[in-house]
C-alpha cells in the first residue's frame, strides 16, 4: 500500500546530495537524450563522452571529478568501426582504452541485440545494466524494434524501463535521430522525463570539407541555466587515429536568416518548412534575432 509523507518530514529526510557525472548537463541518476540527423557525428561525440566519463578526464567545458563505470550499446555500427572510434577517443586523453568502460554490440552477437523496447527482452540486457553506473543507448531507430515513435503509449515500455533503471541508481544517454523538421523523432513523450535533451546540428554555411563539425545546443535543461546552457561548436578530425576536438565560436547567421524570412512576410510555420527546422527552432532564433537588433 502507498503511503504519503507530510512535507514537514518531507523536507527533513536524509538525501545526499545529486553527484554529476557530466557536469553540469548529466547527473548521477540522469536521463538524457541527443539526437541529431545522420552523418553529423552523433556517435563519436557520444563515445568521446563516454570515454572520458570511464577515465574521470575533463571533456571541453564540462566536468568529470571521478572514473564511472560506463556501458556503450551499440545497435549499429561494425566491430571494425567501433574498435577505431574507442581507440581514437581513447587516445585523445591520452590513455589506452579502459577497462571500465564495456561495449555490447549487435555486430558481434548472432541474430544481434534484443529488442529494449520488449518487457521480456529487457532482461537480456540485466546482468550489464547492473554492473554500470552510466549506459548509452545508441541508438533508439535501431535498438527499440517494438512499436510506432509517434505511438506515446508505444513508449510507455520503454518509459517504464528507463525509470527503473535510474531508480536503481542508473544513469542513461540514448542517441537518436532528428526529423524532417529537425525536430527529434518520434512522440514528444519521451522528453517528459529526460533531464537534459542535446541537439548536434550542422553549423550555417557547412561544406562537407568541414568534416565533423557541429553546433551542440541543449533544448531541455533541468538544473542547470546561463553560461553553462549556452550553445558551443565542436569540430573534430582524427590524425594518425587520434580523436582532435575543438571549439568554435557560433555566430549569428542562423538567427539573421530567420529575421530575413520574416521581414519578407514569411510565417514562422512557412519558414520551418522552409528551413527544414521545427517551429521551436525558428522562435528561439527569432529571439535571438530580436536581442541583436535585427527586427
Amino acid at each position: 500500500m502507498l503511503k504519503s509523507i507530510p512535507a514537514h518530514d518531507f523536507v527533513q529526510l536524509e538525501v545526499p546530495p545529486r553527484r554529476y557525472i557530466i557536469d553540469p548537463f548529466l547527473p548521477e541518476r540522469g536521463l538524457a537524450e541527443i539526437y541529431a540527423r545522420s552523418g553529423i557525428g552523433k556517435t563519436t561525440f557520444a563515445l568521446t563522452l563516454a570515454t572520458a566519463a570511464a577515465l574521470g578526464e575533463n571533456f571541453q567545458r564540462w566536468n568529470i571529478h571521478r572514473p564511472w563505470k560506463v556501458l556503450y550499446i551499440d545497435g549499429e555500427m561494425t566491430t571494425a568501426e567501433m574498435q577505431g572510434r574507442v581507440e581514437a577517443a581513447a587516445q585523445y586523453f591520452g590513455h589506452d582504452a579502459p577497462s571500465n568502460l564495456r561495449l555490447l554490440c549487435h555486430d558481434r552477437e548472432e541474430g544481434g541485440l534484443p529488442d529494449i523496447g520488449d518487457e521480456d527482452s529487457q532482461y537480456w540486457f540485466e546482468e550489464d545494466i547492473m554492473w554500470a553506473d552510466l549506459i548509452f543507448l545508441d541508438n533508439l531507430s535501431c535498438l527499440l524494434w517494438s512499436g510506432r515513435e509517434n505511438d506515446a503509449d508505444s513508449w510507455a515500455v520503454m518509459q517504464q524501463w528507463l525509470l527503473r533503471l535510474r531508480a536503481a541508481g542508473k544513469t542513461i544517454v540514448m542517441l537518436h535521430h532528428s526529423g524532417k523538421n529537425g525536430s527529434s523523432r518520434g512522440t514528444s513523450r519521451r522528453h517528459d522525463v529526460l533531464d537534459t535533451v542535446i541537439k548536434l546540428d550542422r553549423p550555417f554555411n557547412y561544406t562537407q570539407q568541414d568534416g565533423a563539425k557541429f553546433e551542440l545546443s541543449f533544448e531541455k535543461t533541468r538544473g542547470f541555466s546561463g553560461d553553462a546552457a549556452e550553445p558551443v561548436g565542436l569540430s573534430h578530425t582524427a590524425v594518425d587515429s587520434i580523436s582532435c576536438w575543438e571549439t568554435f565560436s557560433i555566430g549569428s547567421e542562423k538567427a539573421e536568416e530567420v529575421a530575413k524570412l520574416l521581414r519578407e512576410g514569411f510565417t514562422q510555420k512557412e519558414i520551418a518548412i522552409q528551413l527544414g527546422i521545427s517551429q521551436g527552432e525558428v522562435s528561439k532564433r527569432k529571439g535571438i534575432a530580436a536581442s541583436k537588433g535585427l527586427l
